[in-house]
């Protein structure tokens, strides 16, 4: 529950900060991200960009794996696969992301994002690996 909790009082750095995206709930093998998308997010098509949309899933994701890994561990995504439902122009997205199964050297998870209407946006399911926190695959 801890890490859950160090999640969600943790300040937006880095790429969140950069996309406005924050954590606003997370619990043992659940986690919430949120983005008010808007212009900054669009691409020449006037559409929010799936990128945008993948890189809030992604982070769902591997978060709420982070949430039932043991100190000192994180993970990284080695497969990642989404489905887009419905475009976006602007308005809150949110990213549920939970886990689907860990196993000592796989660890899996999903995420939804819905649109302030709660409507299904994308569906995204991904494979990571557990690593040492601070590193990537090597």
């Amino acid at each position: 529950m801890h890490r859950a909790q160090a999640l969600l009082s943790a300040e937006p750095d880095g790429w969140m900060e950069t996309l406005g995206a924050r954590i606003t709930e997370a619990e043992p093998g659940r986690v919430v991200l949120e983005l008010e998308a808007g212009p900054q997010h669009r691409h020449g098509g006037g559409v929010v960009q799936g990128g945008v949309i993948t890189q809030i899933a992604d982070a769902a994701m591997g978060m709420s794996l982070a949430t039932l890994q043991e100190d000192g561990l994180w993970n990284t995504t080695i497969e990642l696969k989404i489905n887009f439902l419905r475009p976006v122009v602007e308005g809150r997205l949110r990213a549920v992301g939970r886990v689907v199964e860990m196993k000592q050297t796989l660890l899996f998870s999903e995420a939804d994002v819905l649109d302030d209407r709660d409507r299904l946006v994308a569906r995204a399911s991904s494979t990571c690996m557990p690593v040492p926190q601070g590193q990537g695959r090597e």
